[in-house]
């Protein structure tokens, strides 16, 4: 996936245009805004990057199968006739859920519009159905409960019904809510406000314009989309967007889950007060969510499983994830189950990507944000942890890396040595950022840009260097 976007008063980013590619680099000095960018574009991928209209219509389906199930059980020595009609509205419910899960589910929003009429039928049908059940039902007082919920039942399949013809003002909801809670989880603050560039003027929102797919503008407290039908397209397509930053995270999952699942938590995040922030962020809580899924493992791909098994073999073993949930390290010489909290930690970001590669959580057509790769990595580690990125990125897995590091931007620039000009422009999206949080060389290829990135980068250690000589 290949753009340009830009962004306006998004923290210390005043306005930068950027460019994204299968492998992207958005690098500078501290505090020059490549955190808040890839935050805020996974807060946005991973929002976007759900089935909203497959999930709510399932949990309508569910709805109306209980309130049949409880007007049923509810009532003694039901006729045979009403248990016949009880019998097969449930039947073609069953129907209809499996009909939204085989055309719905892995499906984009346009895909879904095409295919709606399907389920539509079937729905006519259950309506049918449930016309001679409410007429048997009608004016009878044994059956005063059965009569009163097929009442819901049918303003829960007008629900429905609604839904699949005209999603958009479900996604419009979804896209709002759900950006907006990501956002504020994922940077660990109470208002949208408070990622604004400049809190003293609001009235200029902040922005992403992101080309021909669309603009989202956050004007204080309020987002709006405005997204082009191609862009939810393209980005409903992505297989799964990930995010990966602090293995420090990893090493207190156990926690960390439990402070989640906490009821008091639950209740004070839906309060949205500053007290319900825990100080994890969601895409962690994301990213364990999809590996706790056991997503179906994909052996078509030899060069990610050969990519995986390389960098167990580097790392001398491992991570695995139990059956309990306890996340250890297979040490290939011993045998041995280690906890990952007697582990170093830098085999937390490296062993993460074979595991994700192993669950099959990220593959083709994913996206996968890191931050500060380089953290916690001996320089051998940090030279293939970017042969690895770079390795994902040539099997159509999107990588996005914020780094300030000069050695991996050393790395980095190794990869380039070995390609053309236009194997790196067509691969490639170098992004450098000034302190200030603008944009910097933007005429200059790729190549040109990461010299400066590095320049920028090396700069300080020059000047100590000057200063000893002195």
């Amino acid at each position: 996936m290949k753009f340009s976007f830009e962004v306006k008063n998004l923290g210390n980013i005043k306005h930068a245009q950027l460019k994204l590619g299968s492998f992207t680099v958005i690098s500078g000095a501290n505090s020059s805004g490549k955190s808040f960018v890839t935050r805020a574009l996974y807060s946005f991928f991973s929002t976007i990057n759900k089935d909203h209209v497959t999930g709510d219509a399932i949990k309508y389906v569910n709805q109306i199968s209980e309130l049949l199930r409880y007007a049923m059980y509810s009532t003694s020595t039901p006729s045979m006739s009403v248990v016949d009609l009880f019998n097969k509205t449930l039947y073609i419910l069953d129907e209809i859920k499996d009909l939204i899960k085989s055309e719905f589910e892995a499906c984009t929003y346009l895909e879904q519009s095409t295919r709606s009429v399907i389920v539509e039928k079937k729905i006519k049908d259950f309506e049918e159905v449930l016309l001679v059940f409410t007429k048997e039902t009608a004016n009878k007082k044994k059956y005063k409960n059965i009569y009163n919920n097929l009442d819901l039942v049918s303003a829960n399949t007008k629900r429905l019904k609604s839904l699949l013809k005209n999603p958009q003002d479900l996604l419009v909801h979804k896209f709002n809510n759900g950006f907006s809670e990501a956002l504020k989880e994922n940077f660990q603050v109470p208002n949208l406000t408070d990622l604004h560039s400049n809190t003293i003027d609001l009235e200029d929102p902040i922005s992403f314009d992101l080309g021909d797919l669309g603009i989202i503008k956050i004007h204080k407290e309020t987002i709006h989309f405005n997204l082009s039908s191609g862009g939810i397209e393209k980005f409903q397509s992505l297989y799964n967007v990930v995010f990966i930053e602090s293995p420090i995270y990893w090493k207190l999952r156990k926690p960390l889950s439990a402070l989640r699942d906490n009821p008091m938590r639950r209740l004070r995040l839906l309060g949205r007060d500053a007290d319900g922030l825990s100080g994890v962020p969601k895409y962690f809580y994301d990213l364990l969510d999809l590996l706790n899924q056991n997503i179906k493992a994909n052996s078509d791909n030899q060069d990610l499983f050969e990519l995986q098994n390389k960098i167990i073999h580097q790392l001398g073993g491992e991570l695995d994830l139990s059956d309990s949930g306890d996340l250890t390290f297979k040490d290939l010489v011993s045998k041995k189950n280690i906890g990952i909290n007697l582990t170093a930690t830098g085999v937390a970001n490296l062993g993460l990507l074979a595991l994700l590669l192993k669950k099959n959580v990220i593959s083709k057509g994913s996206f996968v944000f890191i931050d500060e790769p380089e953290v916690n990595l001996h320089p051998a580690w940090q030279k293939l942890m970017i042969e690895t990125l770079y390795a994902l990125s040539l099997n159509g897995i999107n990588v996005v890396v914020a780094s300030h590091s000069f050695d991996m931007m050393k790395y980095i620039e190794n990869i380039m040595s070995d390609l053309n000009d236009d194997e790196i422009e067509n691969h490639f999206a170098i992004n450098h950022l000034s302190r200030t949080g603008q944009s910097l060389d933007q005429s200059l290829s790729s190549k040109q840009t990461l010299a400066k990135i590095q320049e920028d980068l090396g700069s300080p250690f020059f000047e100590m260097m000057l200063e000893n000589e002195w």
